[in-house]
């Protein structure tokens, strides 16, 4: 009950003195409550930042790999090379799909090279027309707005469908739904099963792209079999990176390339993307931090100093207190708790005023911008940082009044009391 007492009576002795000095305690808590709100500001768009760029890998499976076939290096080529270009066919696709039990799904991706011209009465376009698996929607993840994917038995039944992207379905339907007509494709009819929804910033190709089931790709533009992509996704808990190096040894064996010729094969890991990314912004956050900190610093040196000035202003006072028998712990506290208390208002202050703002950017993104489209998604403050920015305050509070407290307890009673009648 004591402690509290003390506790108390030293809160109120510090409120009363800073209501007595409102301009030097604004000035001495400015510092630190514009370092947390630039901290805070810093980390909630930050957070939005990374949101925003992650999102970029949401439309394709993280254990995913595209395997592209390149170009034999002339210093390669040899008499085991079959070609100098790296293409596959069914072949390839069925044996590596046995030979590795980690390998969950896995499609080729044709690309016609040939006029794209695609049609609906008088309205045309000229699209990206691929040539897929059903397994290629488990890798690229695809969501149709209306209608289907294509599955299995468009492709073993040589089914003349076809789903298109919603920028296609707008310019050759524009007064009509597209979903169960008939659109020209290069010369031949193909059924409309289904319309991709609207694409982000991310995926806005996709817009732009019309998927046909592979054999009938094959079948209708008169193509052989080979192609020089392919994609699939790995079962959960597999290790892409060691799965990378062992598919690059098969393939390289299987097409007489050197493993080690980089023009050979590309193979693009969307596993180590996203962690490369990780790693980069976690160097961002880091960073961020150290921005936001050193302008926490500079609010701490400010305080520090105006505690060096209210000691030398209270320094007749110290002396009679202490000459009454205060200790110099109860002299150390006095000037501490004050510290402490205009940080901790300044930097509630800053909190207060970072969140404010961030919920005016995600006010102002919502309401004028798509956010589908934009790079930058909701801003905001995790609850564990939000803590831990407290802490800091607290912190930040004792030691910039560690050292003015430390000089005011070494005061001489004789000395202050000489001092001031001087």
């Amino acid at each position: 009950m004591t402690s509290l007492i003390i506790i108390v009576n030293y809160i109120s002795e510090a409120f009363i003195s800073i209501l007595q000095s409102k301009t030097r305690s604004i000035l001495a808590g400015f510092g630190i409550a514009w370092g947390i709100f630039i901290l805070v500001l810093l980390l909630g768009t930050g957070k939005g930042f990374q949101q925003g760029i992650m999102q970029l890998f949401h439309s394709f499976a993280k254990n995913s790999l595209w395997i592209y076939g390149g170009q034999v290096s002339e210093s390669n080529l040899n008499k085991s090379t079959q070609q100098k270009l790296i293409l596959f066919d069914n072949t390839d696709i069925a044996i590596t799909k046995e030979r590795f039990s980690e390998i969950e799904f896995i499609s080729p991706e044709l690309t016609y090279k040939g006029n794209t011209q695609t049609s609906h009465l008088q309205n045309t376009i000229y699209p990206q027309i691929k040539g897929v698996l059903s397994d290629y929607f488990n890798v690229k993840i695809i969501k149709p707005e209306k209608g289907r994917l294509l599955n299995v038995l468009d492709n073993k039944e040589h089914r003349r469908v076809t789903l298109i992207g919603k920028q296609i379905a707008d310019v050759l339907f524009p007064m009509e739904t597209a979903l169960g007509k008939l659109i020209n494709i290069a010369g031949t009819y193909f059924t409309v099963i289904g319309i991709i929804e609207k694409g982000t910033l991310f995926s806005q190709n996709n817009q732009n792209l019309i998927y046909v089931p592979y054999n009938t790709f094959l079948d209708c533009f008169n193509l052989i079999g080979e192609f020089n992509t392919f994609v699939l996704a790995l079962k959960d808990k597999t290790d892409t990176s060691l799965f990378e190096n062992k598919i690059k040894s098969f393939l390289s064996k299987r097409k007489g390339f050197d493993k080690e010729d980089k023009k050979a094969l590309f193979i693009l890991n969307f596993e180590s993307q996203v962690k490369a990314f990780e790693k980069l912004f976690k160097g961002v956050d880091a960073f961020l931090w150290f921005v936001g900190l050193s302008l926490l610093l500079s609010g701490m040196v400010g305080i520090s100093n105006i505690m060096l000035v209210i000691v030398k202003e209270k320094t007749f006072e110290i002396g009679i207190r202490k000459a009454l028998g205060a200790s110099p712990k109860s002299i150390t506290w006095m000037i501490m708790t004050e510290s402490i208390i205009i940080t901790s208002i300044a930097g509630i202050i800053g909190l207060l005023l970072g969140s404010i703002f961030i919920s005016l950017i995600n006010w102002i993104i919502i309401s004028f911008f798509n956010s589908e489209d934009s790079l930058f998604k909701s801003a905001g403050i995790d609850f564990p940082i939000l803590i831990f920015s407290l802490f800091i305050l607290i912190l930040t509070g004792v030691l910039a009044g560690f050292f003015p407290a430390q000089k005011a307890a070494n005061i001489s009673p004789v000395a202050a009391i000489g001092l001031e009648g001087r």
